[in-house]
C-alpha cells in the first residue's frame, strides 16, 4: 500500500455535475503554466558513496527507468505515442533554440509555457491522466499552434516524418474531452488500458472468478477480449496478458461453458528485456548474497511472469536488516486499475536517512504493544507482527505515476501474514511540500501552525499510518485443507454477537473480494489508526514528542485530516456516485464520521441551561462565501477518539470477515456527501492548489583517462523545462531508435 502525500485534490470529474457547460469543463483539464516543481537533490549523499555503490544505484535506476514506458502503456492507449512525440520534439535541438524558432513562427511566450507545462505534467504522471485523481489533462496551447510547432521543428528526414506521423496519430486524442475520455475508469464511462474497450464489468468479474478458482493472481496482467474468436469456438474468448520478457507457450482453458480464456505471455516484453538487462548489470555491485538473490528473483519474475518469483523477492526484501541502499521493483500498486486488482509497474532506489530513522526506532520496537491497543477484539489482531520496521529514506530514483509519501510493503497478503511487512517514508516527498499551499480554508492561527510544524505532523502521520495502520489486523480465511486460520465457531462477531460466519475462501484476497472499494476502505482504516495514535501520549513519545509539542502535533494531525476530507468533496460525482481517488474517499469517510460525532455531542446542550462550548468540528461559510474549518482541540479525545474507535472496529471487522455486502453498504452510506457539502464544491475548486511535480537526477557512465568506469550524477532545474531535460537525458537511446 502507498500513502498519498495529501495536498489538494485535483481529482477527475466523471459526470461533471457542477461544470455542466462545455466552456467551463475544458479549463479544469488544461494544465496550468505555474505548476510547482520540486527537485529531488542527491548531490550531498552522492559524494559519500563508494564507486561500487554508485554503480549499483546507476544500474538499478536504469532498470527502473526502462519500465517507464510500461507505466505509460498502462494508462491510456495513446500515452506511449504521445511520450515518443514529446521526446522527439524536444530532442530536435536545444530548448532555447526550439523556443526561439517557435517565437519566430508566431508562438507566444504563454503558448510556449503552456506546451512545456503540459510536457512536464505528462512526463511526471507517465501519461495524460493525473496520478492523484485520474483526470485527463490537455495542453493550454491551441491545437493549431501546436501543429505549427511540429512543422517548424528542425528534425530532418526519417525523424521528421516519424514526428509528423505521431502527431497525426495522436493530435485528436491529446485534445479530446469526450464524455468517455475525461477520466480513467471502466469503459464506456472512462478509459482503462488494463481492459479492452469492448469489455464490461460482468466480463471482468468472470475473469476474476476464473483466476481465483485456478489460483492465478492478476497483479502483472491485462485482459483483452478477442474480437475475432476462433471458428471452432462458440464462446467469447479472452486473453489474460501476462507481463514477461519471454513469450512462453499460451495456455488455454474452457471455463464453466461460459468462455474460453487464453493465458498469453510476453506483454511489455521489449521494455522488460531492457529492465532485465540492467538488473543483470547491477548484480556485480550488490553488497550481500541476499541482495543478489533478490535481484535474481526480480529477473526470473520479469522473464517468466511468475508472481511466485516476485513473492520470493519480497520475502528477501523483508529480511534485509536496515539496508543503506533501498531498492524494490515490480507491479506493485493497483490504484490505476478501476477494479483495484491489476498493478502499475514501479521501481525505485533510495538511501537511508539514519538520523530521522533513529527517531522512530522506539515506535518500531514497541509496535507489538501499540498494535494491541487498537480497539478491535484480540482475535482480530494478527498472531504476531513480524519484524516491524519503519525507516526514512531519501529518493534517488522513483519510477511510477506518483511518488508516495510512504509505503507499506509487500502488498501480497499471504506474504504479509507469514513474514510481516516493512514501512518506508520518503522524506523528499514530505519535505518538498510547500506548506503555504496547505492552508486554504484554515484560520490564520492554524495556518501559521501548519507553516511551523507541518513537516513534523506529516512524518508522524505517515509513521502511524504505515507501521500501525497497514501493518495491523488479520484476515479470516479457510485453508485449502478445509481448516481455518482462526478458531472456527468460537469467535464472536463484534457487531452482531453471533459467531463469525464469513471468511476468505482459498484463492480469494482482500482486493478480489472488496474490488473497487478495497483501496479506499483500507486507506480509511490506516488513516484512522494514524489519528488514533496521534492522540495517544505514549505513542507520541515513541516518535520523539512530548508535552505541548505532542499536543500541538496531535491537533494539527486531526485538523489536516478534517481539511483533507473537506477538499475530497471535489472528487465525488453526484451523477455517478463515483469517487475519483481512493485516498480522497477514505478521508471523506473520516470527515463524515467526525461531523456526525460533533453533531451528536452538540445535541447534549440542546434545551439545557449549560454554557455552550464550540462544536468539535466547524465548517463555517460567511456571507462573502469564504469557508473556514475549525477543530475544537479540547474535544479530540472526548469526542473524536471514540468516534474513530467505532469506525475502526467496523472497518476491521468487515475486512477481517470478508463481509463485502455489509461493508460495501456501510461504506457507501458513509461516503455519500450531504447536499450542504456538495454545494461548496465550486468554492473548493476555485481554491484548488496544484500538487508539486518532481524533477529527478540522472546518472550516466563515463570512462576516465585510466579506462576506469565512473558514474556521473546530473541534476536539473526545478522547472518544467528541467523535467523535460531530465527525460531527454535518460531516454537518449529511445530517442535515437525512433
Amino acid at each position: 500500500m502507498a500513502m498519498s502525500n495529501g495536498g489538494e485534490t485535483g481529482g477527475k470529474r466523471p459526470g461533471f455535475d457542477v461544470f455542466d457547460d462545455w466552456g467551463k469543463i475544458r479549463p479544469h483539464h488544461v494544465v496550468p503554466v505555474d505548476l510547482p516543481v520540486s527537485r529531488i537533490s542527491c548531490q550531498e549523499i552522492w559524494t559519500k558513496l563508494s564507486e561500487s555503490q554508485k554503480h549499483f544505484i546507476h544500474h538499478f535506476s536504469r532498470a527502473s527507468w526502462s519500465g517507464y514506458c510500461i507505466c505509460s502503456s498502462q494508462i491510456s492507449e495513446e500515452s506511449p505515442s504521445v511520450l515518443r512525440l514529446l521526446l522527439l520534439l524536444f530532442s530536435s535541438t536545444g530548448m532555447l533554440d526550439l523556443k526561439r524558432r517557435c517565437h519566430m513562427a508566431g508562438v507566444t511566450v504563454g503558448e510556449w509555457d503552456s506546451l512545456t507545462a503540459y510536457a512536464a505534467c505528462f512526463m511526471t504522471n507517465t501519461g495524460n491522466y493525473v496520478a492523484f485523481g485520474d483526470m485527463k489533462f490537455v495542453p493550454g496551447i491551441p491545437e493549431l499552434q501546436l501543429d505549427n510547432i511540429m512543422r517548424v521543428c528542425p528534425l530532418k528526414g526519417g525523424k521528421k516524418k516519424k514526428l509528423l506521423d505521431l502527431w497525426d496519430k495522436t493530435r485528436k486524442k491529446i485534445y479530446s474531452l469526450s464524455s468517455g475520455e475525461r477520466s480513467l475508469g471502466m469503459p464506456p464511462e472512462g478509459v482503462s488500458a488494463y481492459y479492452s474497450k469492448s469489455m464490461n464489468l460482468l466480463e471482468v468479474q468472470l475473469i476474476s472468478d476464473w483466476m481465483i478458482e485456478f489460483d492465478e493472481e492478476p497483479w502483472n496482467t491485462r485482459v483483452w477480449k478477442r474480437s475475432d474468436p476462433s471458428e471452432q469456438c462458440d464462446l467469447p474468448e479472452y486473453e489474460v496478458r501476462i507481463a514477461s520478457e519471454r513469450c512462453l507457450p499460451t495456455k488455454t482453458y474452457r471455463y464453466k461453458n461460459k468462455c474460453v480464456i487464453h493465458l498469453v505471455y510476453g506483454d511489455h516484453k521489449e521494455d522488460l528485456c531492457d529492465v532485465v538487462m540492467h538488473l543483470k548489470n547491477a548484480i556485480p555491485y550488490t553488497d550481500t548474497d541476499d541482495q543478489r538473490e533478490m535481484i535474481n528473483s526480480f529477473i526470473d519474475y520479469l522473464e517468466t511472469g511468475s508472481v511466485e518469483s516476485h513473492k520470493r523477492s519480497q520475502i528477501l526484501w523483508l529480511q534485509q536488516e536496515e539496508p543503506f541502499i533501498e531498492v524494490n521493483l515490480g507491479f506493485m500498486e493497483t490504484y490505476r486499475d478501476p477494479q483495484g486488482s491489476r498493478a502499475e509497474f514501479e521501481g525505485y532506489v533510495a538511501v537511508v536517512n539514519q538520523t530521522v530513522s533513529k527517531q522512530f526506532r522506539p515506535l518500531r520496537e514497541r509496535a507489538e504493544y501499540f498494535l494491541s491497543l487498537l480497539p478491535w477484539p484480540k482475535e482480530f489482531h494478527a498472531e504476531k507482527i513480524q519484524c516491524p520496521t519503519f525507516s526514512c529514506f531519501e529518493i534517488f530514483t522513483f519510477v511510477g505515476s506518483i511518488i508516495p509519501a510512504g509505503v507499506n510493503r509487500p502488498n501480497y497478503e499471504d506474504v504479509r501474514m507469514a513474514y510481516g511487512s516493512r514501512n518506508i517514508c520518503f522524506l523528499d516527498v514530505l519535505y518538498s511540500k510547500d506548506h503555504s499551499f496547505q492552508t486554504t480554508f484554515l484560520y490564520e492561527d492554524d495556518a501559521q501552525a501548519v507553516q511551523k510544524m507541518g513537516r513534523q505532523e506529516a512524518v508522524v502521520q505517515v509513521a502511524f499510518h504505515e507501521l500501525l495502520g497497514h501493518g495491523s489486523g488479520k484476515l479470516f480465511r479457510r485453508n485449502r485443507d478445509g481448516g481455518f486460520n482462526f478458531p472456527y465457531g468460537e469467535v464472536s462477531h463484534p457487531l452482531t454477537g453471533e459467531p463469525v460466519s464469513t471468511w476468505y475462501e482459498p484463492g480469494e484476497t482482500w482486493n478480489s473480494v472488496f474490488g473497487d472499494i478495497s483501496l479506499a476502505f483500507e486507506e480509511c482504516r490506516a488513516e484512522c489508526v494514524g489519528l488514533f495514535f496521534s492522540a495517544h501520549p505514549e505513542a507520541m513519545e515513541a516518535v520523539g514528542y512530548t508535552g505541548q509539542e505532542a499536543e500541538d502535533l496531535m491537533y494539527l494531525n486531526w485538523l489536516m485530516m478534517v481539511r483533507a476530507g473537506f477538499l475530497a468533496v471535489e472528487t465525488y460525482s453526484e451523477d455517478t456516485g463515483f469517487w475519483a481517488q481512493a485516498h480522497a474517499q477514505a478521508r471523506f469517510a473520516i470527515l463524515q464520521t467526525l461531523l456526525a460525532a460533533s453533531k451528536l455531542d452538540a445535541e447534549r446542550y440542546a434545551g439545557k441551561d449549560l454554557e455552550r462550548e464550540m462544536d468539535f468540528i466547524q465548517i463555517h461559510r460567511d456571507r462573502r462565501k469564504v469557508v473556514r474549518i475549525r477543530v475544537n482541540r479540547k474535544k479530540i479525545r472526548t469526542v473524536g477518539v471514540p468516534a474513530v474507535q467505532t469506525l475502526l472496529i467496523k472497518l476491521q471487522v468487515y475486512r477481517s470477515t470478508a463481509d463485502v455486502a455489509k461493508g460495501r453498504e456501510f461504506f457507501s452510506v458513509l461516503t455519500t456527501p450531504p447536499k450542504y457539502l456538495l454545494e461548496l464544491k465550486r468554492i473548493i475548486s476555485a481554491n484548488r492548489r496544484a500538487r508539486p511535480m518532481f524533477v529527478q537526477a540522472h546518472t550516466r557512465i563515463a570512462i576516465n583517462k585510466e579506462g576506469e568506469s565512473r558514474v556521473m550524477l546530473e541534476e536539473f532545474d526545478a522547472t518544467s523545462v528541467g523535467i523535460i531535460e531530465s527525460s531527454l537525458a535518460r531516454f537518449k537511446e529511445w530517442i535515437s531508435d525512433c
